[in-house]
């Protein structure tokens, strides 16, 4: 190609001269109605493309500002060529590339084509697909690659385009289309703006000159632009009126002529359709007979695809969904229990929101059919620029693996669940709480245990029957149920026993918790007991480093043989939660200051038994035989004893470094209330204990703090006692005198 393609010769024109658009105004003018206009327009496109013609009626029909547009844009390459002094047949290319480069707006959706504001980031990405439809209606239509290879470089940047040198014809069409393009929609009113002077458009072009336009094209249309030439308005509008001879349309399109008209001639074209054909056929044998239902939904909401899986899994056919807007409905889709999808639930809707993979349990859900299980995938899919175009629905058919699934979480949930409360039964119970412990002793995180038992539940079945006490433990149930969180776990333990394992609990919340479980029994009234309400008895303990499963059970379940022998309806806590927790101080004037020094690791509590002081020191006696205690000293009825705690069946990790400890104890015997209306008096024991330990260097330590509160729990129990406090306080009558007491 000359290089004085790009450079026209120059020419010297009167400022009074029309411009060679001004052929489109006085068409117009002249035209007396819509149909006139659209007649002269129907003749100048019939004269560049012939039988043709058909796609810009096709785009005027869809979009008549595209269409005038596009009749500019061939007007003003005209115009350009002539000037160039171009052959016939670059001429005619670079006319014809203008008339069609805005054919794919065929395929736009009106929403976005005639949208009255600009266009979002979505929306323009849409339209920019044009282009590409563009190609595929031409090549459809028998174009040539010099027509394909125009039209598909139209809206390349001049500084990213591989052709931004070249000097062959279709290149060089497409760079000059880009200027003319830009130029005639900055000069033209659109609805979402109003046009510019050409002036301030051609500035615009000579700015972009270099990156966004090619800069010889912007110099020389500018020429033709400010310097318009009678003569060359003529030329232009005599071509534009004088047809093209239709021998002259094999250049750029593959037709013959044959008797009866003009028909697309079966060559290279024919080759590519049916090399087409081929390609359609096998991919719609594989479509047909994957197993898994397929459907392609655009980016517009219009089903694309549907296999005759899906019509199998759907009872739907494919015709009666195609280019028909989705719904959820189309495939029946329903949640995993049958309940049917809303649209702001549809997964299609979340995956153009998102651009990501989404995979749901779902189901189909059809009149006189059984509801089928299936995994629904959407797979988005993206053109060659990333642009998000759709998403492929797979469905696979899930149901004999559903159905056998559900059968086993039936069968899994009866061997786990105990079938009158519905709560979990002991065999789940000894399976989750190894797991429990182990994982709180590993995080180092808080978690209690829980054992509750219902009072005089013997009494309900004497009284009533058994049934009636089956009614009172399914009330008790619920009501555990109810007032635990989805992270604690309940089971039925035994009878009327359960147990509760709360994760992320201190001891003190523990306690609290189960407070408020016993006080809302209380005021929970069972219909088959003629509304009376029924009350329980609960024991906590705290998971400590070096329990088990079996060892922080026991001592809940010692803290609950407490609570009931004390009274029933009440909690009583085996365990200490430092944390929380700080160690009870000895009161003031202590017997205890006078046998070792206080000091800020020494403990000190008041427990108190449910039996007389006799057996009570009976079971201490046990406790110094079972822990291996050493006995420093006796005195009427206090007694100092020394415990190493590595010889001691206490809880603790491996590697923790046990110590020796102090523990001074007075035992008394007291006199409390035990209510009633004849005003009964039990005797108990108090014992008034102190743990220390023996070195002054471990006195910091808080693993050897930790360990004297092991050793009260272990006491605790052992001894079967609760710790006093203000309500217990209050019962008590009189502390029995020393002179009755008897040597330990």
């Amino acid at each position: 190609m000359p290089e004085q393609i790009l450079s026209p010769p120059p020419h010297r024109a009167s400022p009074n001269n029309p411009a060679p658009w001004s052929f489109i105004g006085a068409s117009r003018a002249d035209a007396k109605s819509r149909d006139d206009r659209g007649r002269v327009e129907f003749e100048m496109a019939d004269a560049r493309l012939g039988v043709l013609a058909s796609l810009y009626v096709s785009l005027r029909a869809k979009h008549g500002p595209a269409a005038a547009h596009s009749m500019r844009v061939g007007l003003w390459a005209s115009a350009w060529g002539l000037q160039a002094q171009l052959k016939e047949e670059q001429l005619q290319l670079l006319e014809i590339a203008g008339l069609l480069h805005e054919i794919g707006k065929i395929g736009i959706p009106d929403r976005v084509l005639q949208k009255p504001d600009r266009l979002n980031d979505n929306e323009q990405q849409m339209m920019d697909l044009h282009r590409q439809v563009g190609v595929e209606i031409l090549k459809s239509a028998g174009a040539s690659s010099d027509l394909l290879l125009a039209i598909a470089g139209v809206g390349t940047k001049f500084g990213t385009s591989s052709n931004c040198v070249s000097n062959e014809i279709a290149p060089i069409a497409s760079r000059l289309i880009n200027v003319i393009d830009a130029y005639d929609s900055m000069t033209t009113n659109q609805v979402y703006r109003k046009a510019i002077s050409r002036e301030s458009a051609l500035a615009e072009l000579f700015r972009q000159g270099g990156s966004q336009f090619d800069p010889r094209l912007v110099r020389s249309f500018a020429e033709v632009v400010l310097a318009p030439r009678q003569d060359l308005q003529d030329q232009v509008s005599q071509r534009w009126l004088t047809k093209i001879e239709p021998s002259e349309h094999r250049r750029f399109f593959n037709l013959d002529k044959c008797d009866d008209g003009v028909t697309i001639a079966p060559t290279e074209r024919a080759g590519s359709a049916l090399v087409q054909s081929l390609k359609d056929t096998f991919y719609r044998h594989m479509m047909d007979h994957v197993q898994d239902g397929v459907i392609f939904v655009d980016s517009e909401y219009r089903v694309l695809d549907w296999n005759s899986s899906a019509e199998r899994m759907t009872g739907r056919t494919a015709a009666s969904v195609f280019h028909h807007r989705w719904v959820p409905n189309f495939a029946c889709l329903c949640d995993e229990e049958g309940f049917s999808l809303s649209e702001e639930d549809c997964p299609i809707r979340d995956l153009l929101q998102s651009g990501m993979k989404i995979s749901r349990k779902l189901s189909i859900r059809r009149e006189g059919h059984a509801l089928m299980y299936i995994t629904l995938e959407v797979i988005p899919v993206f053109n060659d620029r990333g642009y998000l175009c759709g998403g492929a629905m797979i469905l696979e058919d899930v149901s004999e693996a559903a159905m056998l699934a559900r059968r086993i979480i039936d069968l899994r949930e009866r061997a786990c669940q105990d079938q009158l409360t519905k709560v979990s039964n002991r065999g789940e119970l000894n399976r989750q709480l190894p797991d429990f412990v182990s994982y709180h002793q590993k995080t180092d995180r808080p978690g209690s245990v829980i054992i509750c038992d219902i009072d005089f539940f013997k009494k309900i079945n004497d009284n009533f029957s058994h049934q009636v006490g089956d009614e009172a433990l399914k009330v008790f149930a619920n009501v555990l149920k109810e007032s635990c969180r989805e992270s604690d776990f309940v089971a039925r333990f035994g009878g009327e026993e359960f147990v509760l394992l709360c994760s992320e609990c201190t001891f003190s919340e523990a306690k609290e918790f189960a407070e408020t479980i016993r006080r809302r029994l209380q005021r929970t009234p069972i219909a088959a007991i003629r509304n009376a309400c029924i009350t329980a008895s609960f024991g906590v303990s705290s998971v400590l480093p070096g329990d088990t499963g079996e060892t922080v059970l026991e001592r809940a379940d010692q803290g609950l043989m407490i609570a009931k022998e004390n009274g029933r309806d009440r909690v009583v806590g085996l365990g200490l939660d430092e944390k929380t927790e700080p160690a009870a101080k000895a009161p003031s004037g202590s017997w205890l200051s006078w046998f070792t020094p206080v000091h800020p690791a020494a403990q000190t509590y008041e427990l108190v038994t449910n039996v007389p002081r006799a057996v009570t020191l009976e079971k201490l006696k046990g406790f110094v035989s079972e822990f291996r205690a050493t006995v420093l000293d006796v005195q009427n009825n206090r007694v100092i004893l020394e415990v190493d705690c590595r010889n001691a069946p206490i809880p603790h990790d491996k590697n923790e470094r046990l110590g020796k400890f102090r523990i001074a104890l007075k035992v008394s015997e007291l006199e409390i209330d035990a209510g009633g209306k004849k005003a009964n008096v039990k005797t108990c024991t108090l014992l008034e204990v102190e743990i220390s330990p023996v070195r002054n260097r471990d006195r910091r330590n808080q693993a050897i703090i930790s360990q004297a509160s092991r050793l009260k729990t272990a006491l605790q129990g052992f001894v079967v006692a609760h710790e006093m406090d203000d309500e217990l306080r209050a019962k008590v009558l009189r502390r029995v005198k020393d002179d009755k007491e008897s040597r330990y």
